[in-house]
């Protein structure tokens, strides 16, 4: 779509370069008159500056606050000319002070005059040692998930089936739940290292 401007009158003439893909030309689809011209309408706002009119009050709280910020995005842009004019220089980026810091710039310069293999080997060494640090640093895996006997589906399929009836309710009787955490805790405190078997009655 092609917008020409007649400056005498400030008319808009829309010529139409192609047809729409979404509209059809064969008689058995037919799109009615309004659903064209909406078509039409929306088009010719997707490429010129207008704005559809926002229709309800969110709508058109998020179209004031785009506006605002585009308003505020305006004035905050500076062009390479007002780079000395304008009152806050970007934040200078980490090769930018690299480049400028003298602590950086000699082993930068001691790097770039090594040959290529040396090179290598140094980015390798840096990376093994990278490497190490996170392996160390991480905690501790679990090895319980490993073995497939210490998935939780199997764990849960060893309890004793009225228990797991019971713990499968929506609603758990809170005695029920009371008397269990008391009889595991007291255990596990006992013998931290056993394995907890029991037999409960049914109540």
């Amino acid at each position: 779509m092609v917008v020409l401007t007649n400056n005498e009158e400030q008319d808009y003439i829309l010529i139409e370069e192609r047809q729409c893909s979404s509209l059809p030309n064969s008689p058995a689809k037919r799109v009615s008159p309004t659903k064209k011209k909406q078509f039409y309408i929306n088009q010719a706002i997707r490429n010129s500056d207008l704005t559809p009119r926002a229709k309800g009050k969110k709508s058109l709280r998020r179209l004031e606050n785009t506006r605002y910020l585009a308003n505020l995005l305006e004035k905050d842009e500076c062009t390479k000319d007002d780079l000395e004019v304008c009152s806050n220089p970007a934040i200078p980026s980490i090769f930018t002070e690299a480049c400028t810091n003298g602590n950086y710039i000699e082993p930068w310069n001691d790097f770039m005059n090594c040959s290529g293999e040396e090179q290598e080997k140094l980015l390798s060494l840096l990376e093994l040692e990278g490497a190490k640090k996170k392996s160390t640093s991480g905690p501790i895996k679990d090895q319980r998930n490993v073995n497939p006997a210490f998935s939780a589906q199997d764990c849960f399929q060893r309890i004793d089936r009225r228990l797991r009836a019971t713990l499968k309710r929506k609603q758990i009787p809170m005695g029920t739940l009371e008397i269990l955490e008391e009889n595991v805790l007291s255990f596990f405190i006992a013998q931290p290292n056993s394995v907890y078997t029991t037999n409960l009655a049914s109540r």
